[in-house]
């Protein structure tokens, strides 16, 4: 089934809105006519099978023409709007770009080699004109997602009509979505975890609002000027609310759920937004491109009782968590997190080797880290790569950020391994101070680690910083910030 079909088989009626934002409002009527007639447009320009590259914001017109490569039996690519030109140079030498659909204000970005369309030259819906659509097979690629994932390289993740239709109805059903839900959207839609809520919303016949704020305190007013019911975040969203917003007391009358993903939210921001709003519910929840979006999902109710874990699998899906044998692991085993399910990934864009690195007898191997508990919730206690190999001992960064997100006066902390003569690698810890009264020095995090972590966990060397850089999706950028600290390790040691 062709997965665009699937989003509107749920349309409660053609002039409910669908996607609301400053800039105007979308019917479902509006949407669907416009979609159609881009879809018809490319139908009989290019036929199917296609790539067509999309470089916008979110946008009604990044909606429209995602929907309509689809609908049209083509393959929608999805760049990230910040994505650096010698990257985009790749795309397009690697990849065979029939077209692309461009936001106006990026049109520099593009080559002149294949046609280029923007806001203002998308065909018009004419009512006379009828398109017959061919079908499209449940396994051909709708869209190809590029990720940096963990290494800096991008990587094309190629995913499937039926990979899009099952993860979205897997995330409905355990969400609970209905025609009545209005998601408050400020991840980008070229990034899976954004696409997710305009698929979700889509299918069940609810509403989008595209709260595009250079600050996130503009999301607050949104969920209250549009009355939304969900609204959605990585671990950055959360923690930049929590501390540079009064998020923890508005009211959100109109709020019924919000998600995280997208990384691990230090507990003790779980704890204070579960504390701050005990009435809604609050979905921690675990993912991959390669597995269309979602994996995993802790119910709200766990919270407290399962604090710090990522919860089980998503309908539909089998996740497990495996020693190197390939057998289960026994709580307080450490393991790899395998997922099965019609939503994994046809693979990685002409990179079949890469594909099978992490697909093996039909299973994603993730490359984290986690173990159970004895009823079987997952723990995630890192990723592979990034775990640090320190004289001669294996540290994961995740429990030496917790501990140090969890000191008062510090509001963010990041971890790293940096190369070291002596230890193989240095431990060092990055950290965002609190925007409160509390303040907490370098000297007094590092006697709090000494005290409260075996040695060979405490960092070597602390650094301030005012705020994190973050990457197109919002998450912390932690490349760059391993690279900022090793050139200025550089400069340091030159200028010495």
């Amino acid at each position: 089934m062709n997965f665009v079909d699937y989003l509107f088989e749920n349309v409660p009626n053609l002039y409910k809105e669908c996607i609301l934002s400053r800039d105007g409002t979308l019917t479902y009527g509006d949407l669907i006519e416009r979609v159609d007639a881009l879809a018809g447009d490319l139908a009989i320009k290019l036929g199917q099978g296609n790539e067509c590259l999309l470089l916008a914001e979110n946008t009604p017109f990044f909606i429209i023409v995602y929907l309509a490569v689809i609908k049209s039996g083509n393959t929608a690519l999805l760049v990230e709007t910040r994505i650096a030109d010698d990257q985009l140079a790749t795309i397009f030498r690697e990849c065979h770009i029939r077209c692309a659909f461009v936001q106006k204000k990026y049109l520099a970005k593009i080559p002149d080699t294949c046609t280029i369309f923007t806001e203002d030259n998308l065909p018009t819906p004419s009512p006379s004109k009828t398109i017959e659509f061919s079908s499209v097979k449940d396994d051909d690629v709708a869209v190809v997602i590029f990720t940096s994932g963990s290494t800096g390289t991008k990587k094309g993740v190629m995913l499937t009509h039926r990979n899009l239709c099952a993860n979205t109805g897997s995330i409905v059903q355990y969400l609970g979505l209905t025609k009545e839900d209005r998601i408050c959207a400020t991840l980008p839609f070229f990034y899976c975890y954004g696409a997710s809520l305009l698929h979700t919303h889509l299918r069940v016949g609810g509403s989008i609002v595209l709260s595009n704020n250079i600050f996130l305190a503009g999301a607050l007013r949104d969920i209250n000027t549009y009355a939304c019911t969900g609204f959605a975040g990585v671990p950055s969203t959360y923690q930049i609310l929590v501390n540079k917003t009064p998020f923890l007391k508005e009211p959100l009358p109109t709020l019924r759920l919000m998600q995280q993903a997208g990384g691990q939210l230090p507990n003790k921001y779980i704890r204070q937004i579960a504390e701050a709003f005990p009435e809604k519910h609050f979905f921690v929840m675990y993912g991959a491109t390669e597995a269309t979006a979602r994996l995993s999902y802790l119910p709200s109710g766990e919270i407290h009782t399962r604090l710090g874990s990522i919860g089980k699998g998503i309908p539909g899906v089998t996740l497990e968590v495996i020693d190197e044998k390939g057998n289960p692991v026994k709580p307080g085993e450490t393991g790899e997190i395998v997922a099965s399910g019609a939503n994994i990934m046809k693979g990685y864009y002409g990179d079949p080797e890469g594909t099978q690195s992490v697909i093996r007898n039909g299973k994603l191997f993730t490359g984290d880290l986690a173990t159970v508990d004895e009823d079987g919730y997952i723990f995630i206690i890192g990723r592979a790569k990034n775990i640090i190999k320190s004289g001669g001992y294996r540290i994961s960064p995740n429990e030496i950020e917790e501990f140090i997100c969890s000191l008062d006066g510090v509001a963010g902390c990041v971890v790293l391994g940096l190369p070291d003569e002596i230890m193989g690698e240095a431990i060092v810890a990055v950290i965002q101070p609190g925007n409160t009264p509390e303040t907490i020095s370098k000297e007094e995090i590092h006697q709090h680690c000494t005290k409260h972590l075996p040695s060979y966990k405490v960092p070597t060397a602390i650094h301030f910083v005012k705020e994190f850089p973050l990457n197109a999706s919002d998450k912390v950028d932690k490349q760059a910030i391993t690279a900022s600290l090793l050139s200025s390790k550089q400069k340091k040691e030159e200028g010495g």
